[in-house]
């Protein structure tokens, strides 16, 4: 599908050469050619199988496979849809139905403060038999149950109850996962977004600032038909929770969050 975009893509970008010397001179001017009687102008209809509305399938088919289209020079952004309800939202998303109901029910737009953003998600068939009650499941499906268990004692530290949470992958099997997290925003519009690790804040960020350089530091980032956001990056738990130097430079960073969510006095 996406060979067959680009391609489509590099059609366009190479017009065929001009028929006329009028055209080569002039370009695809309209008071260059000859004149008729005004008419009123009709809707571009597309014919059955024609260039034009295969570009067009192409594209809507690709919007709903990627959320970004790369070409030279540069990406296509392609705007998010909006959704107004979780079973809407999670008709979006990729991870498997039982992550997501792990991960997304009880979480309401009202009480959600802050998106986790870490960088993979385990199988539910390598995790569901690790499950235990409470907020701890959701971690269990980011990570191995001993970081998910200290990653929970950071969240009790930082002040988050459940239900002003939310943890959700930047990548599963590959995929890119930005979009999504995007989506996940624009429904939820949590104070800010704290990216865990080199792979997800840069993903988010869309740079390739090392991780040392740019941890606990605030990020305004403008989502066209979604927002503006707060992103932190942190190093990621399985990181901090072997290395006690790491903790306090962790520490400090989110208390920085908890400043700025007004949970720290």
């Amino acid at each position: 599908m996406e060979n067959l975009f680009k391609k489509k893509l590099q059609d366009l970008r190479h017009p065929l050469p001009p028929k006329t010397f009028r055209h080569a001179l002039l370009g695809p001017v309209t008071w260059g050619q000859p004149q008729q009687d005004a008419q009123i102008p009709s809707p571009i209809m597309f014919s059955e199988g024609s260039e034009q509305k295969l570009v067009i399938e192409a594209l809507e088919r690709f919007t709903e496979e990627k959320g970004t289209i790369s070409v030279d020079g540069g990406e296509i952004a392609l705007r998010l849809k909006k959704v107004t309800s979780i079973s809407e939202l999670k008709a979006h998303l990729s991870l498997e139905s039982q992550t997501q109901d792990l991960i997304l029910n009880d979480k309401n737009p009202t009480t959600l403060k802050a998106i986790f953003v870490t960088e993979v998600v385990r199988p539910w068939s390598e995790f569901s038999s690790e499950l235990k009650t409470g907020f701890v499941n959701e971690l269990i499906a980011c990570f191995p149950i001993k970081t998910a268990e200290f990653f929970e004692r950071m969240m009790m530290a930082m002040k988050f109850t459940s239900d002003e949470i939310l943890i959700y992958p930047i990548e599963e099997k590959g995929q890119d996962l930005s979009q999504e997290v995007m989506a996940l925003a624009a429904f939820f519009k949590p104070e800010v977004i704290i990216t865990l690790g080199a792979k997800a804040s840069q993903k988010i960020l869309n740079g390739n600032d090392r991780l040392s350089l740019i941890h606990g530091q605030f990020f305004q980032k403008e989502v066209e038909g979604v927002g503006s956001f707060q992103v932190v990056p942190l190093f990621h738990p399985t990181i901090i929770e072997t290395n006690q130097n790491m903790k306090k430079t962790a520490w400090a960073d989110m208390q920085k969050i908890m400043k700025h969510l007004k949970k720290l006095s």
